[in-house]
């Protein structure tokens, strides 16, 4: 496990973000080869279908996303803190929280996913192919929430080279099982789904395995402290909840504009989706590195190293997406081409690339300034930063210049939003470093004649 109040600031953010870009590059190239199978595979209409489910399924993900980090607050807290005893409470009243949303999940996708659908304007061919994905996916959710849990764990407690292995591990398998289910068997997007509920399973089975090995969470607690580490995981993290599920009925407006242009946009904003997410991952784990060094420092009352941390993060992250856009754009048209051979998506995939990533600064910035918040347990900063970039800004801003911008104008909302959400961040974290002002001491004649 990494001790992150020790030693180099910047030496132990990377050393813990690291193990978890390799993991979460693995999983997301196995999304990109997912991807490329399908729109290889099933064609157009495959990548269209999954595009419109995606957006669904990361609405049933977005409860457990926030909850779930602040899980891992809360542990890196109690890590640094050398507070050992409430650990078995977190990881029951994690373990109830799991279960709980994994039936209510289901329940809710398989009850509620046509009338989604019919909401965003997702109709014929596309709605039978997009429930398969779906309803797939669902009936595997205890796997694919359990296998976070587990991650969300063991980063909580610094132990992310574990967590490397273990998610790794389910991306080999899951990209293995998508050729063999998608290409091999002619499963369709069902068969996409299948793979991802086939590895998740192992994943979890082997995590579960490592964590009642490694970790022996001594005596079982009584049931009172389980339920507060509940209801305090419940109030840390509803901010950071609400802030995904904003995110995922934004991308459910955006799909429902971008499904007005056909199958062949929503095709390519698929793939960019993909792609952006892809690009994202350094700065994402980068954030996540830094959440969990505020967090143990914090614990740990050497809060002196966090402006350390945040600064030395930034500089780096400035450097990284100089680099990676550069790369992006440069290869924008062999990128495009890898997912499709029509020739409308290719050509919306690299015009895409060519508007957004001269400023994906902005959110990189953004999110790893938002891994500092989320550390120091400000998380309704992030929270109305996502309310108004992407609902105040981005979703409205793609309605109105999709009219005389066409898919363009979808396209420069992103950027829009980014520098808003960029710009509020920036002055909120600011206003939080900000040593408070003492009011000025008096003048020796106004002392004199307030003493009278």
């Amino acid at each position: 496990m990494t001790d992150l109040t020790q030693g180099p600031v910047l030496s132990r953010i990377i050393g813990f973000a690291v193990p978890l870009t390799l993991a979460d590059l693995l999983q997301q190239g196995y999304l990109l080869v997912d991807s490329i199978i399908v729109g290889r595979t099933v064609g157009i209409d495959g990548l269209a279908a999954v595009g419109a489910g995606q957006p669904l399924f990361y609405l049933m993900n977005a409860m457990f996303i926030g909850i779930g980090t602040a899980f891992t607050i809360r542990l890196a807290h109690l890590k640094g803190a050398g507070e050992s005893g409430a650990v078995r409470a977190v990881a029951r009243s994690l373990t109830l929280f799991t279960v709980g949303w994994s039936i209510g999940g289901l329940l809710l996708t398989v009850l509620l996913a046509r009338y989604a659908f019919d909401l965003i304007g997702i109709h014929g061919q596309l709605v039978a192919q997009g429930r398969a994905f779906l309803d797939t996916l669902a009936f595997g959710f205890p796997a694919i929430f359990g296998g976070a849990a587990v991650s969300a764990f063991l980063r909580g407690l610094g132990a992310s080279r574990a967590a490397m292995w273990i998610q790794g591990l389910g991306s080999v398998v899951n990209a293995a099982l998508a050729w063999f289910f998608v290409a091999g068997l002619h499963l369709g997007v069902a068969g996409a789904a299948l793979a991802t509920v086939s590895a998740a399973t192992l994943a979890l089975a082997v995590g579960l395995a490592h964590i009642r090995r490694a970790y022996p969470l001594g005596p079982r607690e009584a049931t009172p402290a389980v339920r507060r580490e509940l209801t305090d995981a419940m109030r840390l993290g509803a901010p950071l909840a609400i802030q995904h599920i904003g995110l995922a009925l934004g991308i459910m407006v955006l799909v429902w504009i971008i499904a007005r242009f056909g199958a062949v946009c929503l095709a390519a904003f698929t793939v960019v989706a993909r792609l952006e997410l892809f690009t994202s991952l350094l700065f994402l784990d980068l954030s996540g590195g830094l959440c969990a060094f505020v967090a143990q420092n914090l614990g740990a009352g050497r809060s002196d190293r966090n402006r350390t941390g945040l600064r030395q993060t930034v500089l780096l992250t400035l450097g990284l997406t100089a680099l990676v856009s550069a790369v992006v754009l440069l290869a924008r048209a062999p990128i495009a081409s890898l997912f499709t051979g029509d020739l409308r998506a290719r050509e919306l995939t690299a015009r895409y690339i060519l508007i957004t990533y001269p400023f994906f600064v902005c959110y990189t910035v953004m999110v790893v300034v938002h891994g500092y918040l989320n550390g120091a347990r400000r998380t309704a900063v992030p929270l109305i930063c996502t309310v108004l970039a992407f609902l105040l800004t981005q979703v409205p801003a793609a309605y109105l210049l999709h009219g005389p911008l066409g898919i363009d104008g979808v396209m420069w909302a992103v950027v829009l939003g980014w520098a808003v959400g960029l710009a509020y961040t920036l002055v909120a974290v600011r206003r939080l470093l900000l040593p408070a002002v003492p009011p000025p001491a008096p003048r020796a004649e106004e002392a004199a004649t307030w003493a009278k």
